[in-house]
């Protein structure tokens, strides 16, 4: 009709969405997998030669990697090293030293460490004065260094009951084993140890006897021809580390731990053979003086 206003209707499309759906989040996946990837690309190679063999030897054959992890072949190459390199990496994984330590040692560590064991345990074994001292001895590899444990028992073995002066016993415990830490040329870290047993009082307790039993063992070393700049550290931790943590009273937290850290040397060339008969020779019979650092006012203090 000529009066009728025309009405235009105007369909509204619901925004962009509908034109190209989900795609941003496969593109946002996208991108998150690659940093994923990027990291770990960036993870792996901070890693040691010998964890990157490892890794490769899983993803190559995971079955054959469970069973014997350090034999599995090596396949593809890694950026900066070739097949050489890496049959040098397997040959130390594998030498005759490694495989019994199994801590990632180098060859001449390895070596170097055994023959010290061989030598201490054959030093023991020739003396009848320290042969029955062997079982309150222990010697292990760690990545730290060689390490030495003498572990007291309830009477005292290396120190009198209690106190911080040394036994005869291990005075000549001392004098045997001076002449092979010495021909080692390596330095020496000495730590002293005590049980959860307190003291009676409050004015002495295993901070100090752990402490001053350290000082009096360095003493006696220096007394049997050690120099004073072999020693890198003497600290007591009293019962923060105990040996046997399921016992805290057990015998065998009370000890004193001889460290010999791997790394630079004290002494470039350490003694030969000859050397060592030489020390021993130096050092003869004389007996270790008397190592008691209490002053005159210190009384001895029995534990509970």
């Amino acid at each position: 009709m000529p009066g009728d206003s025309i009405i235009i209707k105007k369909k509204k499309v619901a925004g962009h969405g509908g034109h190209h759906g989900g795609s941003w989040k496969v593109a946002y996946a996208d991108f998150v997998t690659a940093m994923m990837a990027f990291f770990m690309v960036l993870w792996i190679m901070g890693l040691s030669d010998d964890t990157k063999l490892e890794i490769q030897g899983y993803f190559q054959d995971p079955a054959g990697f469970m069973k014997n992890p350090p034999r599995t072949k090596t396949v593809i190459s890694l950026p900066g090293t070739t097949r050489t390199t890496q049959q040098k990496q397997r040959g130390a994984q594998t030498n005759e030293y490694g495989d019994k330590v199994g801590i990632g040692l180098g060859g001449d560590e390895a070596k170097e460490g055994f023959n010290f064991e061989k030598d201490f345990k054959k030093e023991l074994e020739n003396s009848l004065d320290l042969k029955s001292l062997s079982s309150h001895i222990e010697i292990s590899l760690t990545k730290e260094g060689i390490q030495i444990e003498l572990l007291e028992d309830k009477g005292g073995v290396f120190f009198e009951s209690g106190s911080k002066v040394i036994s005869e016993r291990g005075k000549k415990l001392i004098q045997g084993i001076t002449p092979l830490l010495k021909s080692t040329g390596r330095y020496i870290v000495i730590e002293g140890h005590t049980d959860k047993k307190p003291y009676a009082g409050t004015d002495y307790t295993n901070w100090e006897l752990s402490t001053e039993r350290a000082i009096a063992f360095r003493r006696a070393l220096g007394g049997f021809g050690i120099p004073m700049d072999r020693f890198r550290e003497v600290r007591g931790f009293a019962d923060q580390k105990l040996k046997v943590p399921s016992k805290p009273f057990a015998p065998a937290n009370r000890r004193v731990t001889l460290l010999l850290p791997w790394g630079k040397k004290a002494v470039k060339e350490p003694g030969s053979k000859v050397a060592k008969d030489q020390v021993k020779g130096e050092l003869g019979p004389s007996p270790l003086p008397e190592i008691d650092i209490r002053t005159k006012s210190e009384k001895p203090q029995l534990r509970l």
